[in-house]
């Protein structure tokens, strides 16, 4: 559910940027947004894998999926930190 609401963020805080009615700090948070939302997307398919991996492929999968799981909300705190400087 973050994941698509990350999404929708990101689509609406672009088509604000696109219409010039943003400054410059919405523009950094769609695109934190967006940055966020690819993470999460990563740390899944990084989560999914680790289900169908032997032993060290889950130790690896699941690396991979913590490193996500910390860029997707470190993404999504600046994206609001953005939010709330463009207000």
């Amino acid at each position: 559910m973050q994941h698509k609401t990350l999404l929708a963020i990101a689509a609406s805080l672009s088509l604000l940027a696109a219409a010039g009615t943003a400054n410059a700090q919405v523009g950094k948070a769609a695109a934190e947004a967006s940055d966020s939302a690819e993470h999460k997307i990563e740390q899944k398919r990084a989560e999914n894998e680790a289900q169908k991996s032997g032993p060290v492929g889950k130790a690896v999968n699941n690396t991979k999926a913590s490193y996500h799981k910390k860029r997707s909300e470190h993404s999504a705190n600046k994206a609001k930190k953005s939010l709330k400087n463009a207000g």
